[in-house]
């Protein structure tokens, strides 16, 4: 007979827990969350840099941003050559430095009333974002051959809220690379955190 209480008293006990749960998350639904974007101060945090950073509101949805850096490039290149009697011979090289660096863009947000309606949080610009970003690589005088490299990347990406000073980023998109003897082209990105200031 105790075994019956037990189950009955738990049962209440969660079905109460689960109640309180529901209405709960409800109300955090109910949280005035921005519906437009805000200027931020931030510090960023990526894989291969760290630096400053200004994100300005110049329209509801749009911001544009500029800041200053040290940006990492890790540099895999791989030679193959071929000799007069067809012998294949090839020479690997993987080099990484930091350089200082300056970048801007802008960011046009997408999806504030779309979270909002999700009850999902849009503080610190936390939403999605299409835009263009350009980054400005400073030679330093151990680098001379090349001299300076602009890398223009129009890209998709996202900020989310992870803290309240703390968004966690990420961007991708095409991305040429240009410097004085040639341009690449390829995919780019970053990846990391912003402490906001």
């Amino acid at each position: 007979m105790k075994s019956k209480n037990a189950i009955k008293t738990f049962s209440m006990l969660f079905i109460c827990l689960a109640i309180f749960g529901m209405a709960k998350a409800q109300d955090s639904t109910k949280v005035e969350q921005p519906a437009e974007v805000k200027s931020l101060h931030k510090i960023r945090l990526t894989i291969l840099g760290a630096g400053y950073e200004r994100e300005q509101k110049v329209g509801k949805i749009t911001s544009v941003y500029f800041g200053a850096l040290a940006q990492g490039a890790l540099i895999y290149q791989t030679e193959i050559t071929v000799d007069n009697n067809y012998n294949l011979s090839t020479h690997t090289e993987t080099i990484f430095k930091v350089y200082p660096a300056l970048n801007a863009g802008f960011r046009h947000y997408y999806n504030f009333n779309r979270r909002i309606k999700k009850g999902k949080k849009t503080l610190n610009n936390s939403a999605g974002y299409v835009g263009l970003d350009v980054l400005t690589i400073i030679p330093t005088q151990s680098n001379t051959l090349y001299g300076s490299q602009i890398n223009i990347m129009p890209q998709w990406g996202f900020q989310t809220y992870a803290g309240r000073k703390v968004n966690f980023e990420l961007s991708l998109g095409p991305l040429a690379s240009i410097n004085k003897t040639t341009t690449y082209y390829g995919i780019g990105g970053r990846i990391g955190f912003s402490f906001l200031l």
